[in-house]
């Protein structure tokens, strides 16, 4: 996940525009009198659903919350990245640490060479024998890239020298460790190794599991550095996703039950690797589902774990969980999500019932139970409800929750629930629950076909019509009369539109990040299709054009939600905004027939 793409997850717009507008509700959206000029009604509108502004005033101009913060603080796209990293805790990358984390991937990479190798050959056997007997059959070794650390202590780090891997290159990729002794040896010994990979599929750390249960600990992680924090990985994510995306997520504790469930067809699982879920394994969830089934222990152990990733992580039982602005930037998203729980057999895991009877787990899965069910269970088991002060702990999170219901009937019965669970009058709770109310419900809105494919293409690493104009602007200086009327604003991505900024001061040393300036010298670099001079204006007047219809497209989608929530006399009043942009578009697609 790049730094804007990491960003984007975890700052709302609503949020951050607050910080300098004072925004009123309007429909499921959010307006005010426009910051960037003088007006009497407001025309500046922020959509949470779709994380961006537009000014329908005199300014016509919108984006998300990076350009927002350009234009607002007269920030160049550098600032705004080093100024939202600072505001959230996101590291900027340096050439320094981007060098060190590629020879941290490289050595990772090869270590996985090494164990692999080790746990197919003589020595190995043992070893995978100890994973034949837990179910895991050799092609699932090898799919999953599963070896073995040597107890020596000595030969992982002799074959990184052979290759040429410094020690201190070793040390900054947690490979390897100082002994008693002083001297440095292998970190993994005599444990089955796991790789452990990032959501890109890159080696960043290992898992390895000792075959001698009386040694401690069993399990044991690569120590957080550089590349790895566990906090911020799903194991087997990069593998899930796709199959996350169609039928929801699963989660599991342990990367041996992820591996098992995937070999036997459960593609869609992944694991926290023993610890309560974290806001970094949760935004990626949240990137591409809102169905999620936590698969978890039953004991007092797995249901606080639980409990404290709904608390600090999902955030489910705080008052600010939906519709209500935090009082501090944190990663939220507009969609609320489908948690349910399920609930395993006391003593077994996962992969034991996984291995055991396929149709239990799914019957497991089956009979999962929403958040709210779990909740009643776990929170009135907790607490002593006898006490007024054990009722008050029960009562607050189960109220907020309830709140948030969006159907009244339901609600009601909730409320009901809670007041019986509690033995409490209706009418004592309905007192209290007025401290949980939150704003209405946002409305469904009608284009949500639409959204959720903009939403999709928004999720893409690239953009490939953006970037083919933009290489043929870099690569072609004498094309720049075709892009005339091309403006930042065609670019959604933004460093396609800050490669557009570079293009326009024709200036390749401008101060830029080091993701920026990669991106610049990718385009630079990259190679198109050989075409004459004159095939290369009509690619690229047919690229603007096709940028202008995106452009024109999000502004009436924008301009329906904004009209979504106005009466008919102010509809009336901006008619002839709208015109405007009708006309364009009629402008727009008579160039397209013609062309």
């Amino acid at each position: 996940m790049s730094v804007i793409e990491d960003i984007k997850g975890r700052v709302d717009i609503v949020d951050l525009v607050s910080e300098y507008v004072a925004l009123e509700k309007s429909g499921a959206n959010f307006r005010s009198k426009c910051p960037f000029h003088n007006e009497r009604t407001p025309s500046f509108f922020v959509f949470p659903s779709r994380q961006s502004w537009r000014c329908f005033g005199a300014c016509a101009t919108g984006g998300d919350l990076f350009s927002f913060l350009m234009k607002h603080e007269n920030f160049d796209f550098p600032q705004v990245l080093t100024f939202l990293s600072k505001k959230v805790g996101i590291e900027m990358p340096s050439k320094k640490n981007k060098q060190n984390n590629e020879d941290v991937f490289k050595i990772n990479e090869e270590s996985i060479r090494f164990y692999s190798k080790v746990l197919m050959s003589d020595r190995g056997k043992d070893s995978r024998n100890y994973l034949l007997n837990r179910g895991i059959s050799t092609d699932t070794m090898s799919d999953f890239c599963l070896g073995l650390s040597l107890s020596d202590g000595m030969s992982l780090k002799t074959y990184l020298q052979s290759l040429g891997f410094k020690e201190e290159q070793m040390i900054l990729a947690g490979m390897v460790t100082q002994s008693k002794d002083g001297a440095l040896k292998d970190l993994f010994r005599n444990r089955v190794m796991v790789p452990i990979l990032d959501q890109d599929g890159r080696a960043v750390g290992f898992g390895g599991r000792v075959l001698d249960d009386f040694v401690k600990p069993k399990y044991m992680n690569t120590r957080r550095g550089l590349v790895f924090d566990k906090g911020k990985i799903l194991f087997g994510f990069h593998v899930a996703k796709d199959h996350i995306k169609e039928k929801g997520a699963v989660i599991v504790e342990g990367y041996m039950d992820a591996i098992v469930a995937h070999q036997a067809g459960f593609r869609n699982v992944v694991a926290s690797m023993g610890t309560a879920l974290t806001v970094h394994q949760v935004s990626l969830l949240n990137s591409i589902t809102t169905d999620v089934i936590l698969a978890l222990d039953p004991d007092e152990a797995g249901q606080e774990a639980t409990l404290r990733s709904l608390e600090s992580s999902w955030r489910i039982l705080q008052r600010n969980t939906v519709n209500q602005l935090p009082t501090s930037t944190t990663y939220r998203r507009s969609t609320a999500p489908n948690i349910r729980v399920a609930s395993l057999p006391h003593g077994k895991d996962p992969d034991k019932i996984i291995i055991e009877n396929p149709n239990a787990w799914e019957n497991i899965l089956s009979n999962s139970v929403p958040v709210l069910e779990f909740l009643f269970t776990a929170l009135s088991s907790k607490l002593d409800l006898t006490t007024a002060h054990g009722k008050a702990e029960v009562a607050a999170p189960l109220l907020r929750l309830v709140s948030s219901i969006p159907e009244p009937f339901e609600q009601d019965r909730q409320f009901r629930r809670v007041s019986e669970l509690l033995e409490v009058s209706e009418d004592t709770l309905k007192a209290s629950m007025e401290g949980y109310k939150r704003p209405a419900e946002r409305r469904v809105n009608y284009r949500r076909k639409e959204m959720v494919i903009e939403a999709t293409f928004d999720r893409l690493e690239r953009d490939p019509l953006e970037e083919y104009c933009l290489v043929l602007l870099i690569q072609n200086p004498k094309l720049d009369h075709v892009a005339s009327s091309l403006r930042s604003e065609h670019f959604q991505r933004m460093e396609n539109r800050e490669a557009y900024g570079i293009w326009v001061n024709n200036s390749n040393d401008t101060a830029l990040s080091g993701e920026t300036n990669d991106h610049f010298a990718y385009l630079m670099a990259k190679v198109l299709p050989i075409m004459n001079m004159k095939e290369k204006e009509q690619a690229l007047g047919d690229s603007f054009l096709r940028l202008e219809e995106r452009r024109l497209r999000r502004i009436k989608e924008e301009e329906a939600l904004r009209l979504d929530s106005m009466t008919y006399d102010q509809i009336i009043e901006h008619e002839n905004e709208i015109l405007k942009v009708n006309g364009e578009i009629e402008t727009l697609f008579r160039a397209r027939s013609n062309s």
